[in-house]
């Protein structure tokens, strides 16, 4: 029996003994379960416990990686939309900043077009280049008209309204005077047709007074400059360009050859046949809406020209059948006087019938609404050139080509003669630079000599806009003159001798006289152009490249961007090219 133990007092020693006793009943206790479990170890029961065991376990894995899954789902989703927000946020602030940029420049625009333009710093005075016209046309129209009196001369372009440019040259006028009014200038011109129209007697008549006025005039400029050319070279370059005297700048003016006065003339009675063809349409409302489809036609194709080879016939074939619809519309007999037009109206010289049997148009009229059609393309080409081209002087190129080539066919033509005079005349105003015209761009006749455009407010339109347009008239020219005819038995209707002359023209103006305008056309001709212009001159083309390239530009003032881009091409020539425009 154990000792019992008192509260406060201390264990019996045999307690130790007790405790020995617990444990060895405890391991005693482990020993037979674990023995029990060893036994039972492949038993149903314990394979069911085990697999329920992991089951659960699996379970709680499973359903934790499932939770975290989902988290992560979220997390990439909501990261997605607030990227999307950051986008979205950017294309608006952009989108909005762009919008405030375009109210700017709106505003500022429009605070531009409420300036007031200023006079020009270096006005011209009327007076002095009035003088010297006036002189020598006095003795003129006394000494002209020998057999007539001076009153008829003056009621000439009263007669040749608009009515009377379709005038049969088989009706005759009523009045005497008038006949004998015709007569006088067939009895100067070798060609008879030409006299047979009242407006046309009109225009040769003012055509003799420029070529009479020209010879007092310029027999003492000849013998005046020769002798100041050695001496006054250095004077020039230091003159500004009005101090010349305005007699002598309109003396230069006739270097010019003949027929450039004659190109306004030109482009004049075009806007006479445009007026008949209107009034024509008033009373004929069926020609009116056939011309006007013809027209849209024409301009529709010319504004869908593209650059490449062989991509423009769709084109070029629409167009030939609106002017070949234009040639064989019929044309009663009541409506010969106001649908047949004489072509020597828009020439610059009256070609005498051909001698071929199968020459067509070879009479005295041809179809005024051809004319009028061929009109509408010279027309339309020049506005390419202005605004297409003018960005990009490429796009002259397929313009060019197919002007040149519907000109250069025979029948267009008027007695084997090609109108590619009516495009001419565009050129002569729309770039006069190109015949030689010089001005000063800082006064107002100097623009109208440089072909400066007007907007619809009667304002100078900006420098920008004037030297876009001059750039796409350049390449215009260019695009025209230099073609290839050695390959079709079509005869070329504008040689590349016209090119060399308008690059002659520009490239020989003197040092005083030089314009930003000269040297945006000439960059334009020459750029894009090398290759056609080498292989229609060969070597003297190299020669002239480097009078254009770079002697030209050293007649500029400091300072001129549009002088210092030619020699900007001359660089890139030699760095594309390999092509060395210096002269030894």
């Amino acid at each position: 029996m154990s000792q019992q133990s008192f509260p406060g007092g201390t264990s019996s020693p045999s307690s130790n003994n007790d405790d020995l006793a617990t444990d060895d009943t405890t391991d005693d206790g482990n020993m037979d379960d674990y023995v029990k479990r060893w036994e039972e170890r492949n038993s149903e029961e314990t394979h069911k416990a085990a697999l329920a065991a992991a089951h659960a376990h699996h379970t709680a894995i499973r359903e934790k990686a499932l939770e975290v899954l989902e988290i992560s789902k979220l997390r990439e989703e909501t990261e997605k939309l607030r990227q999307k927000r950051i986008q979205t946020e950017e294309r608006v602030r952009l989108e909005t900043e762009r919008a405030m940029e375009e109210l700017r420049i709106r505003e500022e625009e429009n605070k531009a077009k409420l300036i007031p333009k200023p006079p020009p710093r270096v006005p011209t005075p009327p007076q002095p280049i009035q003088q010297p016209v006036q002189q020598p046309k006095q003795p003129e129209f006394t000494s002209a008209p020998a057999n007539q009196p001076v009153n008829q001369l003056t009621q000439a372009p009263k007669q040749a309204s608009a009515p009377n440019v379709f005038q049969s040259s088989q009706t005759q006028p009523p009045p005497n005077t008038s006949q004998a009014n015709l007569k006088q200038p067939t009895s100067q011109q070798t060609t008879p047709a030409t006299a047979s129209h009242p407006m046309q007697a009109q225009l040769q008549v003012s055509a003799q007074q420029p070529k009479q006025a020209q010879q007092p005039t310029q027999a003492p400029s000849t013998t005046a400059q020769r002798p100041q050319a050695p001496s006054n070279a250095s004077q020039a370059r230091q003159a500004p360009w009005t101090a010349r005297p305005a007699s002598q700048h309109l003396e230069e003016q006739k270097i010019m050859h003949q027929s450039v006065d004659r190109y306004a003339d030109i482009h004049k009675n075009l806007k006479d046949l445009r007026d008949a063809i209107r009034q024509f349409g008033e009373l004929n409302r069926q020609f009116k809406n056939e011309a006007g489809a013809m027209r849209r036609a024409i301009i529709m194709s010319v504004g869908q020209l593209t650059e490449g080879r062989g991509v423009n016939k769709v084109q070029m074939q629409n167009i030939c059948a609106q002017l070949d619809a234009s040639l064989a519309m019929p044309i009663p007999p009541r409506f010969e006087r106001a649908l047949l037009f004489n072509p020597a109206l828009v020439m610059t010289s009256t070609p005498p019938p051909s001698k071929k049997e199968d020459t067509p148009n070879n009479g005295d009229k041809m179809p005024l609404l051809t004319i009028y059609l061929l009109n509408i393309l010279a027309k339309a080409a020049i506005s390419q050139f202005c605004t297409e081209a003018g960005a990009n002087p490429k796009a002259a190129d397929p313009v060019g080509t197919l002007i040149i080539s519907i000109f250069a066919q025979s029948k267009y033509c008027w007695r084997g003669k090609s109108l590619i005079e009516i495009m001419i005349a565009k050129f002569r105003i729309t770039c006069p630079v190109l015949f030689g015209f010089r001005g000063n761009e800082k006064t107002e006749e100097g623009r109208e000599r440089l072909g400066w455009k007007k907007d619809v407010n009667g304002n100078w339109i900006s420098e920008q806009e004037h030297n876009d347009r001059m750039t796409g008239l350049g390449a215009g020219w260019a695009s025209i003159c230099l073609r290839d005819f050695s390959r079709t038995q079509l005869d070329n209707p504008w040689p590349p001798i016209k090119y060399w002359k308008s690059l002659a023209f520009i490239t020989n103006t003197p040092s005083g006289e030089t314009s930003s305008t000269q040297f945006v056309v000439l960059k334009a001709m020459i750029d894009n152009y090398t290759a056609l212009f080498f292989k229609c001159f060969g070597d003297m083309g190299v020669r002239a490249l480097h009078d254009a390239l770079q002697v030209f530009p050293r007649k500029a003032a400091a300072g001129n961007v549009a002088a210092s881009s030619l020699q900007v091409l001359a660089a890139k020539l030699q760095r594309d090219t390999g092509l060395l425009l210096a002269v030894s």
